[in-house]
């Protein structure tokens, strides 16, 4: 085991992993971003000490190169991503299609944009509701019948849900 690898080890407690990523994660993933597939599929045996996948797309394989490095280095998928993956497999393999959708958290900090009739509003999530232009609001869909003028579900004008299957896209 590399001195490289024992270190990453050790700080994010892998222990068993065989990779050998660059501890200066950020600096090595902008140093692929020039390189042809054939210098990336190098990179992967060396980053991860397993082949590269077939992909034929320097661009695909530069972003799963990127993804696996940062989930060697950080964790990966978290416990809940995992099982709701694997909930979705099994609803698709029974041929279910009617899978609903997890909630979406908006964190305080998190910015919504949506463009309505030509202008794009950007709304802050707050700690105690929303701000919009400056102005604070309890809820998300006030936030949306200050701009729309009418109605609307908050989370759904703003593309947090999914709108019943109307095929419309007013209130």
């Amino acid at each position: 085991m590399s001195a490289k690898s024992r270190s990453r080890d050790a700080d994010t407690g892998a222990g068993t992993s065989k990779a050998s990523i660059p501890l200066d994660l950020e600096g090595a993933l902008a140093s692929i971003q020039g390189i042809n597939i054939k210098a990336l599929r190098t990179v992967w045996q060396e980053w991860l000490d397993d082949p590269p996948p077939r992909c034929q797309s320097k661009e695909v394989l530069r972003r799963l190169l990127a993804w696996r490095a940062q989930a060697e280095r950080f964790g990966g998928l978290s416990r809940d991503a995992k099982r709701r993956l694997k909930e979705l497999v099994a609803a698709r393999d029974r041929g279910s299609t009617g899978v609903a959708a997890p909630s979406v958290v908006l964190k305080p900090g998190a910015m919504l944009t949506r463009e309505w009739r030509g202008v794009v509003h950007r709304v802050h999530v707050l700690e105690d509701g929303f701000a919009l232009e400056g102005k604070h609001y309890p809820s998300l869909s006030l936030v949306a019948r200050t701009i729309t003028g009418a109605r609307w579900s908050g989370p759904r004008f703003f593309g947090l849900r999914r709108a019943a299957a109307t095929g419309n896209d007013e209130p």
